[in-house]
Order: structure tokens, then sequence, then C-alpha cells
């Protein structure tokens, strides 16, 4: 098909990446293909390879502005002040995310680049403003001694938010339960930032008795 006259690179890039994003909401990666790229764009599928490296670089365009609606859907919207109350809400909205784009998410999380292909710095830079983001939104309600011990709790807590958020994108969780994916990362969060207080608690009182043992 001839290539649309008037549309700049930067134009038949974007066209392009808007035709993927449709494609992936209907099909899935699986129905993402170039030639159908290239036609719902209106140019040869030759073109297409001019404005990207393959599918892997269209895919690797969509996700990043799918992370960019991830982050804000998560943090642009106003959270809570008080800190296991914005925990829980950056987790309802996280497994919102995924539930309102499913195969979007699906696409960010579980796709695998050809050949162990590294993922380029642009790329690794969102994900890394992402974690950056949670770790940050949830330091306070960890609280832990040191920033590395805080951001690996914090790391453990998402990883499960991620899981319940990931079952349930599946429709998999009525495997083990019957509440929803957003009932769960509630019940998840208030019960690992208790697990943690209680903790601390025990730590502190133990660190009491050593001292009055000196």
């Amino acid at each position: 098909m001839p290539r649309r006259m008037g549309k700049s690179h930067e134009d038949l890039r974007a066209d392009a990446v808007v035709a993927a994003r449709a494609m992936v909401r209907a099909d899935g990666v699986a129905g993402l293909t170039v030639r159908r790229i290239a036609e719902a764009v209106g140019c040869s599928v030759g073109s297409v390879y001019n404005l990207f490296l393959d599918l892997d670089d269209i895919v690797l365009h969509l996700s990043a502005e799918v992370l960019d609606e991830l982050m804000a859907a998560v943090f642009d919207a106003p959270l809570p002040d008080e800190p296991a109350a914005r925990v829980v809400a950056m987790a309802e909205r996280y497994v919102a995310f995924a539930a309102g784009e499913p195969e979007l998410w699906s696409m960010l999380f579980e796709h695998n680049l050809a050949n162990d292909r590294p993922v380029p710095d642009w790329h690794a830079d969102r994900v890394a403003r992402l974690v950056a983001a949670v770790r940050a939104g949830a330091a306070e309600a960890l609280g832990g001694r040191s920033d590395a011990e805080t951001n690996a709790g914090v790391d453990v807590l998402w990883a499960s938010v991620h899981g319940i958020a990931a079952l349930g994108r599946r429709g998999k969780l009525g495997f083990v339960t019957g509440a929803t994916a957003t009932d769960m990362v509630r019940r998840l969060v208030t019960v690992y930032l208790a697990g943690r207080r209680a903790l601390g608690a025990g730590e502190a009182m133990a660190g009491e008795g050593s001292r009055g043992r000196e």
C-alpha cells in the first residue's frame, strides 16, 4: 500500500504505535504483525521497517507509553497522607490499571524480547522511575532501619501486589480465593504492614532487654 502523503516520519511512528495499541487491546501481542500495522497506517511493510528496527521495537515504544500511563494511574491523583492508607491506595490503583488494560499490561510485563535482546536505556529508565516512585510512596509505611532494608521490604510487598494483579488479569484468582484482586491487595498490605510493625516492636523490646542486662 503506498505511503500516505503529508505524513512526517514522527507522525507515521506515532500512527504505528496507535495502531499497535489497538491490535494488542483486541488480540494481544500475538495479533500484532508488521503487515497489519502497515495496512492500518497506510504504508508499505518496508516503510514500517524504516520507522522501527523490528516488531519488538514497536512493542518497546508502545510499552514505554503504557509505563507512563501506569505511573500516571498510580501517582497523578493525590494519595492519602497517612502512610498505610497511601500504600493501600497505590496497590488498588495498580491492580485497577491491570484490570482495565489487561492485554497492554500483559504485554508490558510478560512479553519477552527475541534473542535475549537487551532493553534499551530509554525504556529501562522508565521502569526505574516506576520502581523509585513505588519505593518512595511506600517507604514511610515500612520504616526500615536503613534505605536498603526499606527498599527490600517495599520490593517484596510490591512483587506480591504484582502477583495478585497478574492472577486477576488472567482470571485465575478464583482458583485460590473468592475475593477480588482489590480485596486481596488491601488485605495483603494491611497484614504485611502489621507484621512489619510487630517485628519492629519485638526488636525494640529485645534491644531494651539487652541494654538492661549490660
